[in-house]
């Protein structure tokens, strides 16, 4: 597989084939006002989304990435890792959702195991006894209950929860995206938490479906730089093949599977992936690192530009990963308003947050 700066080179290449001064012009704006008649302010997903400081802090699969290779931190995606988030100051966290076989929402990363078992032919059960620390949604929530209840008229305990998109090896028959999308408004609605929930996506399709089933879930729609290459440029940068195939849910644009671990789908501009933000009724786009930085590396001011366009159609940008000051501060000159961070990194880098 190619080198990062490699990567970093050929997206620098489409960006600046693709950026287009008229990202601004002829789009309708996303995403619903202030309600400015509001009495009393509570913390809530929408009180966080109309925050006029940034860039606020959210945390990582927890305090931070990290599968077990980091001893001095709890595993990502756990219960412990998340609650030492919350505890260590952050008003937010993130966490990524897999669909098992008997319905249920485990907090994992991806949709198979390292023996390339997939979760949803597992049962929570039969998955905990492989993986003790994996724990259900639910179990999250209430975390994040507990410290939404002790914030007050602070922000906190709001919970960002990544809906995944099926890897081709999980889901060949793309069939499973319904599923998950029900399990994960069902488990909110349940627990009578929808309104501080985010569900987030790299793939639109997942967030479409969402905006059926539960429109009153904010949503976040994210783009990796991948996403503005060519098949061949992907296939380059990544050494596995690309086919591109007929969706179920296209919204109109191509999808491909990228070996046997992604499916997602190419956009021809930064322009339509705005344009399909609004399709699916997102608060917030979001960039990888993969996407912002090769735009500064090749023209300065580009990333920037974007960010603006964003929130000229009423977006919020979020920003993902900073896993160093450096990444924080590269995001924050872009002007974005939320950045992907380790904990407690974030929380002593982003500004005073007022009270809601």
């Amino acid at each position: 597989m190619n080198t990062k700066a490699s990567r970093i080179k050929f997206l620098s290449v489409v960006w600046l084939a693709t950026l287009s001064l008229s990202l601004c012009g002829g789009l309708a704006a996303a995403g619903d006002k202030p309600d400015d008649a509001k009495s009393k302010q509570t913390s809530t997903a929408g009180d966080f989304l109309r925050l006029e400081v940034r860039p606020i802090a959210i945390g990582h699969h927890g305090v931070g990435p990290n599968r077990g290779e980091n001893p001095a931190i709890p595993i990502e995606n756990t219960v412990e890792s998340v609650r030492l988030a919350y505890s260590l100051g952050a008003r937010v966290v993130e966490v990524d959702v897999q669909l098992t076989q008997d319905g249920k929402l485990a907090v994992f990363h991806d949709d198979f195991l390292a023996d390339f078992t997939c979760i949803h032919s597992l049962t929570l059960d039969q998955l905990q006894q492989r993986l003790p620390f994996v724990p259900e949604l639910r179990q999250v929530i209430n975390v994040a209950r507990e410290f939404n209840n002790r914030a007050g008229d602070d922000l906190g305990g709001i919970l960002i929860v990544e809906l995944k998109a099926f890897s081709p090896h999980c889901d060949p028959a793309d069939e499973f995206e319904q599923a998950v999308v029900s399990a994960a408004v069902n488990e909110v609605k349940q627990a009578k938490f929808a309104d501080r929930v985010i569900f987030d996506s790299f793939s639109p399709a997942l967030l479409y479906l969402a905006s059926q089933t539960a429109p009153e879930i904010p949503r976040q729609l994210d783009l990796d730089g991948l996403q503005l290459l060519t098949p061949a440029q992907v296939q380059a940068v990544t050494g596995l093949p690309v086919t591109i195939i007929n969706k179920k849910i296209s919204l109109g644009l191509i999808w491909a599977e990228i070996g046997p671990v992604f499916r997602l789908p190419g956009y021809a501009s930064p322009e339509q992936f705005l344009i399909t933000g609004i399709v699916t009724s997102a608060r917030v786009v979001g960039g990888e690192m993969d996407f912002f930085g090769a735009a500064e590396q090749q023209q300065p001011g580009s990333g920037a530009a974007f960010v603006g366009a964003a929130h000229s159609l009423g977006f919020r940008v979020f920003a993902d990963p900073a896993n160093s000051e450096a990444d924080w501060k590269f995001f924050a000159s872009l002007g974005v308003d939320a950045i992907y961070s380790t904990i407690p990194m974030g929380v002593k880098l982003q500004p005073a947050i007022p009270e809601i």
